[in-house]
């Protein structure tokens, strides 16, 4: 989990009680000196910027309840499926429900954080999941009652939702860190099954392989983008803690160096590519690179960008000795901030709509490649013509997931650039032994550890 928002879109400000002005101007100022998908407050300001409890929605009346809700557009079909049936539902309720200019989590934190500070907060929110954390510590969003959640929706994603043991977001369109693989460069090396490398001694001899063949770096592994997600997927793979059980670095450990160390040794074998996500999957999709980490919701681009003879696959992220913990859950979700009861009431049945088969077809459709929230959307996704064996794999994952991140406090975003410098010294060939306890020390400073 993480603290966060980011940049804001411009705003008109206007003057309000100076304690939900001072509120704002303090989360407006992180914003703007955040440029990541995280970024953090005290939990000081959240005291005085508490959500309402949900009413019990039969006291409600639905022509005084109307709701507003912000969100990032690759949510639009299901968004607009639910607003439909609520407002069928529900005769007198409107639903406000307006779409950010970007898709990034960052752009969309930033956007809600502004317009809450010029009085236009709104009453349900999309958010990404690493961002969760900035949501509990600063607005105290209204919890999720797992118990009104539709039928057939899969109730393990809730643990990426949680801080602490109380659920303040419901998973809506999920992904994990994947690895995709050329079959046909591996096939040429001598390995004809790419499903059995499990470990990363494994992973790093095939590259070896691939790259004796080809002449060029056979893995990329970003560091621009998700540096925390990736650091994380790899740690926890591995076995190991990301955040140890008292808040401070949980990695700088013999198995948690030797885990990131895999960093360092493709950078020293020449096996690394070591470019950009985007410039990575380019050179994946053109049949020039072996390994590529990314994330499932990626599937779907590159079953659209790469050419019908590329023999590609998506297999389980490998683990320093083979997979030994849950990943990190990516994607967005839906937080109720309504200081309203009743509006707060109609934003949870809203999350419930848009948690639904038919929902959750809009959301992890042909056009995405989300892992359904909804297990009997997946059930009818799969029973579809043509379908992308690598979308399968998106859409029937069920492994457990853990929550993004975990680091608390004010502190994120510098602590995200800390891991991506960590990433980029290794990705030079620095050793682990020395780029972990650094990135540790840094880190644990800045947390007050």
């Amino acid at each position: 989990m993480q603290s966060l928002p980011t940049a804001a879109h411009p705003t008109n400000p206007r003057k309000k009680t100076m304690r939900t002005k001072a509120i704002a101007s303090a989360a407006i100022m992180t914003a703007v000196a955040l440029s990541l998908s995280a970024c953090g407050s005290s939990a000081d300001s959240a005291s005085g910027n508490q959500a309402a409890a949900a009413a019990a929605i039969d006291k409600c009346t639905p022509a005084e309840s109307s709701i507003k809700m912000t969100y990032a557009p690759q949510g639009t079909p299901a968004v607009e499926h639910a607003k439909k049936v609520m407002e069928q539902k529900f005769p007198g309720l409107k639903i406000d429900a307006v779409a950010s200019q970007s898709s990034n989590y960052s752009d969309l934190t930033k956007q809600i954080v502004a317009d809450s500070a010029v009085g236009k907060r709104p009453d349900l929110i999309m958010t990404g999941l690493g961002q969760l954390r900035f949501w509990t510590d600063t607005f105290n969003p209204a919890p999720i009652d797992p118990a009104t959640l539709p039928e057939g929706y899969q109730k393990q994603f809730l643990a990426a939702g949680k801080a602490g043991d109380q659920s303040y977001l419901a998973p809506f369109q999920i992904s994990t860190p994947v690895m995709l693989v050329n079959k046909k460069l591996l096939a040429e090396a001598g390995i004809t099954d790419p499903a059995s490398i499990k470990d990363f001694g494994q992973l790093v001899e095939a590259a070896k392989k691939v790259t004796e063949k080809t002449g060029k770096p056979s893995v990329n592994i970003a560091s621009d983008d998700l540096p925390d997600w990736f650091s994380q997927a790899l740690v926890q793979s591995s076995g190991e803690k990301f955040v140890a059980d008292d808040g401070s670095f949980g990695f700088d450990t013999a198995k948690g160096r030797e885990a990131m160390d895999l960093i360092s040794t493709l950078a020293k074998e020449k096996l690394a590519l070591n470019v950009k996500m985007d410039d990575g999957e380019a050179q994946f999709v053109a049949g020039n690179l072996a390994f590529q980490m990314a994330t499932t919701s990626r599937i779907a681009r590159v079953v659209k960008n790469a050419p019908a003879d590329l023999d590609w696959t998506p297999i389980d992220l490998p683990g320093l000795n083979g997979p030994e913990g849950a990943l990190p859950a990516g994607g967005n979700g839906w937080v109720v901030i309504s200081e309203d009861p009743c509006k707060a009431a109609f934003s949870q049945a809203m999350i419930t709509e848009m948690l639904t088969k038919d929902a959750s077809l809009l959301s992890s459709g042909k056009d995405y490649s989300y892992i359904p929230v909804n297990r009997l959307a997946t059930d009818e996704l799969l029973k579809g013509d043509n379908i992308a064996p690598q979308m399968r794999y998106a859409w029937t994952y069920d492994k457990p997931l853990t929550a993004w991140g975990g680091f608390a406090g004010a502190q994120t975003a510098p602590i995200i650039d800390t891991l991506r410098t960590m990433l980029q010294q290794m990705g030079t060939g620095k050793s682990a032994a020395d780029a972990v306890p650094a990135a540790a020390k840094t880190i644990n400073a800045l947390l007050g550890k």
